[in-house]
């Protein structure tokens, strides 16, 4: 099957079950006894033809394996097409064992899965955008999780997306946000080249719509706070294409990388679930820059920073779960800096820490990870 990748599994599917992936590197998976097929990747469901060729792929595996799935998985996001095509696939053929699973939940079961890890882990889920359960958008989780179930234990402040979708086009509008959440009014007299550059009209529709909660979502996302800083340091406004401020912010940091590791400060706020505020980490990158401090020492520097955040946060949820296993997953773990410097970090204060072997990191094993996840449920329901 060239257009279909098989998986063996040490987790017997006893009800074969139909995960129909994600939004973005959307892949779908039939698992059914103690293999998985994977379609591949489909790239972007909103693409028309993407769409269609994803239809007729799950059309065309389910006859050619003879297996009419019993039960289907699907992401939480009411909005995504997978999610609308799966409800249409259960009404059309009669499926009535059907589950929701959260995005980043899904990101750490593929991983759990691919390292046949059994139990509760601390999933550290790092990416740009995951529909989360409270409504908002989430993507700089601390899970607490087991196979069928999660618990969210921590994530990072949530701050506004001025525009939504809008705002990963322009990583500028979550710079602004951000300071706008630190210095109010005070934003504009920083006196750095952001905001000599801003224009001014623009500006002052994204204060507006800050203040007035105009079209401007909730995100706990890594991958927008990345954004916010590569638009501050190295001046990325607009992304052509997914990830690019990051990919251009991490090549950056490797000019700096034999550095002494440095990062800047961030505050974690106790609780049932920990709040990771990283407002300081804008002051003292706007103090660097004035400073005249290299761009490249600064994106290293606020890599450390991250890295250090997850080993911190991780410190405080082994002191309040007692566990040890730490999964990391998810699209921002594709930086070598951070997936590196995390695993030597961790590793030195004895955690034990799994990452992706065989299964894709990014929300290409999103499909994965609800089949797991789905089949663990019900499973578990007997």
């Amino acid at each position: 099957m060239r257009d279909v990748d098989i998986i063996g599994s040490s987790v017997n599917f006893r009800k074969p079950v139909l995960a129909f992936g994600a939004e973005l590197k959307n892949t779908f998976c039939l698992a059914f006894k103690k293999r998985l097929y994977i379609g591949k990747n489909f790239g972007n469901l909103e693409n028309l033809k993407s769409f269609t060729k994803y239809q007729k792929g799950i059309i065309s595996l389910i006859k050619r394996l003879h297996t009419k799935p019993k039960i289907i998985a699907y992401d939480l996001h009411p909005e995504y097409l997978s999610t609308k095509y799966a409800m249409e696939f259960a009404r059309r053929y009669g499926i009535d064992q059907a589950v929701s699973v959260q995005h980043h939940h899904a990101h750490i079961a593929s991983c759990m899965f691919g390292n046949n890890i059994k139990g509760k882990v601390i999933g550290v889920a790092f990416d740009g955008t995951g529909f989360g359960s409270d409504g908002n958008i989430w993507g700089g989780e601390f899970l607490v999780a087991s196979l069928d179930n999660y618990r969210r234990a921590g994530h990072l402040k949530y701050i506004p997306m001025p525009g939504a979708t809008k705002a990963i086009l322009e990583p500028w509008r979550m710079a602004v946000s951000w300071l706008d959440n630190i210095y109010k009014d005070k934003t504009k007299t920083l006196g750095i080249d952001f905001t000599k550059r801003l224009n001014r009209p623009k500006f002052k529709i994204i204060k507006q719509m800050l203040e007035k909660n105009i079209n401007s979502p909730l995100t706990s996302s890594m991958g927008r706070l990345f954004d916010a800083v590569a638009s501050l340091v190295i001046a990325r406004d607009k992304v052509n294409f997914e990830a690019q401020a990051a990919i251009e912010l991490e090549e950056l940091a490797f000019e700096a990388i034999d550095s002494r590791f440095a990062g800047y400060g961030f505050k974690i706020k106790n609780g049932d679930c920990l709040v990771v505020d990283p407002s300081q980490i804008f002051k003292e990158i706007i103090r660097d820059v004035k400073h005249g401090v290299s761009h490249a020492k600064i994106a290293y520097k606020f890599h450390c920073t991250v890295v250090k955040i997850i080993k911190d946060t991780c410190m405080v949820l082994r002191k309040k779960t007692n566990l040890n296993k730490i999964v990391l997953s998810g699209g921002v773990f594709q930086n070598r800096i951070i997936s590196e410097l995390a695993l030597d970090l961790l590793r030195s204060e004895d955690f034990e820490v799994f990452t992706h072997k065989q299964i894709p990191i990014n929300d290409a094993g999103i499909s994965i990870g609800q089949a797991v996840v789905a089949n663990a449920k019900f499973a578990k329901r007997g």
